[in-house]
C-alpha cells in the first residue's frame, strides 16, 4: 500500500478512472490514486464495462492499461478522446509499433510504476479539471475571463 508521505502533499477533488485487468496491479493503482486524495472510479478490467463507465460519467482522468486480457484498449482510448476526456496509457509495451499513429504521442507510464509519476499526472489533470461555481457551470481553475473549459484527450508528452 501506498504511503500518503511517498506523494505529494497537495489533495485534489477528482474522479479517476483505473481500467487494468490484473486484480494486483489494479489494487496498486488505486492506492496510488486514493493516497493522492482522488476518488477512484472502478476498476475495471475490460473496454465494455469502462464504456459503462464512461456513459454513466466523464471522469477527470483515466489511467488506462494497453492490453486488457488480449483486448488493446485504442477503442476505448478514441472514446475517451472523442469525449475530451484526459488518460494516459499504463503499459509495459515500449515500442511505438503496437500503437496506432493517432494515440503515438499519448503519454504512458510504465509498468512497474513509479508514484511520482502517477502523482504527476494527477496534479496535471488537477490544473485541467473543471472547478464549479455555485451555479454549477464548469470553469477553468485560475482563468481571469473564467470561460467554460474545454480539455484535451489524452495527455500527450
Amino acid at each position: 500500500m501506498v504511503q500518503q508521505t511517498d506523494l505529494p502533499n497537495e489533495q485534489h477533488d477528482l474522479r479517476i478512472m483505473v481500467i487494468e485487468d490484473n486484480v494486483l496491479i489494479a489494487e496498486t493503482i488505486c492506492d496510488m490514486v486514493t493516497a493522492c486524495g482522488c476518488a477512484v472510479v472502478g476498476p475495471v478490467p475490460d473496454i465494455g464495462q469502462g464504456l459503462e463507465l464512461l456513459e454513466a460519467g466523464a471522469p477527470d482522468g483515466v489511467l488506462l492499461d494497453v492490453n486488457l486480457g488480449g483486448t488493446l484498449s485504442f477503442p476505448l482510448a478514441a472514446a475517451l478522446e472523442a469525449r475530451g476526456v484526459p488518460f494516459v496509457f499504463t503499459t509495459g509495451y515500449d515500442a511505438d509499433t503496437i500503437f496506432p499513429p493517432e494515440f503515438r504521442r499519448v503519454r504512458r507510464i510504465s509498468k512497474p510504476f513509479d508514484r511520482n509519476e502517477i502523482a504527476e499526472v494527477i496534479e496535471v489533470w488537477g490544473r485541467m479539471a473543471p472547478h464549479r461555481s455555485a451555479s454549477g457551470e464548469n470553469f477553468t481553475a485560475g482563468s481571469a475571463t473564467m470561460e467554460p473549459t474545454q480539455r484535451r484527450g489524452g495527455y500527450q508528452r
